[in-house]
């Protein structure tokens, strides 16, 4: 009996390579929506932590980098109410089994939503981390979710800011009290001798406004000029081999 065997079209070779390179580029330069479980290692200060034995379903991810918490803005450093939160996280993160919600954008974090559970597909707000130390006013929101959970969302972190404010919990519980008022002196009359002098009024025209400046935009084009280089280098490179 005689075996044949089968080969690939090349064209075939070439589009797989290219699919693989497209997904290794769109990881390294490209916004890549991250969900994995894993245990938290270190808790490095008030704002980053460290999760090690990252997992994503089958996929074993190794140990990550120092990442921060999303949508948080935490109290000037040194100060009772930041060491207070450093407690908290030590307590409730250190050791202990996460999901996590994690965007990264140009390979850099944007932060992550952290879920306290045992269970690798529970993600409720009940077990998340941000939502939790903004509601007991350990933290402020910052306005911004880069994580784009879902589950929690931007309205959910302003309600928890709205209640921990309305409740004095925590950053909040000195907030509203009224200072005590300065004592209001009666004005003292000045009479001043009629001055034969004419006014001298200020012919200067008025200053113009502030013209808006522009933020600095990361160059797109870059990071697609890079991706086509390397996909090119390698398909020549495979021609080549075969």
């Amino acid at each position: 009996m005689k075996v044949t065997q089968v080969s690939y079209n090349v064209c075939f070779r070439q589009l797989l390579l290219f699919v693989m390179l497209t997904g290794v580029c769109r990881m390294a330069y490209g916004t890549v929506d991250w969900r994995y479980s894993g245990v938290v290692a270190k808790v490095l200060d008030s704002t980053h932590i460290m999760i090690d034995e990252r997992h994503h379903g089958i996929l074993v991810l190794g140990r990550g980098s120092p990442v921060p918490l999303d949508g948080i803005v935490v109290p000037e450093k040194g100060s009772p109410e930041e060491t207070a939160l450093r407690d908290v996280l030590g307590k409730t993160l250190l050791g202990k089994k996460v999901n996590v919600i994690e965007i990264t954008d140009m390979g850099t974090s944007r932060g992550v939503s952290v879920y306290v559970t045992d269970d690798s597909r529970r993600r409720v707000p009940e077990d998340n981390v941000n939502l939790m130390l903004v509601r007991e006013g350990f933290a402020r929101y910052s306005g911004i979710w880069g994580s784009y959970d879902g589950n929690i969302g931007s309205t959910g972190m302003k309600e928890a800011q709205r209640l921990a404010q309305e409740e004095r919990k925590g950053i909040w519980a000195n907030c509203g009290q009224e200072a005590t008022p300065d004592p209001v002196h009666p004005p003292v009359a000045v009479e001043t001798a009629p001055s034969d002098s004419v006014p001298v009024t200020d012919t200067q025209p008025p200053p113009e406004p502030d013209k808006p400046v522009n933020p600095k935009t990361i160059p797109w084009k870059l990071p697609l000029l890079i991706g086509a280089i390397i996909i090119g280098g390698a398909i020549m490179a495979w021609n080549r081999m075969r």
